[in-house]
């Protein structure tokens, strides 16, 4: 990593976590790398099994995922007990 990305990632991880200690930040950094790694590991597992991937592709079809944009003709009013 060059030292540019380096100072670049130190600086996002200052805005996302205000007020660490460098030894934080620092350890900040390498659980991030350590997270990264682990989620690209995983990434080439499944992308070089065909089983995997398929499962993967069915897993996370867009159009399998509830969605929101349906309009609401009647929300549903909130139920207030009466004393």
């Amino acid at each position: 990593m060059t030292r540019t990305a380096q100072t670049d990632d130190l600086a996002s991880l200052k805005r996302l976590h205000p007020g660490l200690t460098e030894e934080q930040y620092a350890s900040l950094d390498a659980w991030y790398t350590r997270y990264v790694s682990l989620i690209f590991r995983m990434y080439e597992r499944i992308a070089t099994d065909p089983k995997e991937y398929s499962q993967f592709l069915a897993l996370t079809n867009h159009s399998s995922r509830p969605t929101m944009t349906k309009k609401v003709d009647r929300p549903k009013k909130p139920h207030h007990n009466k004393p």
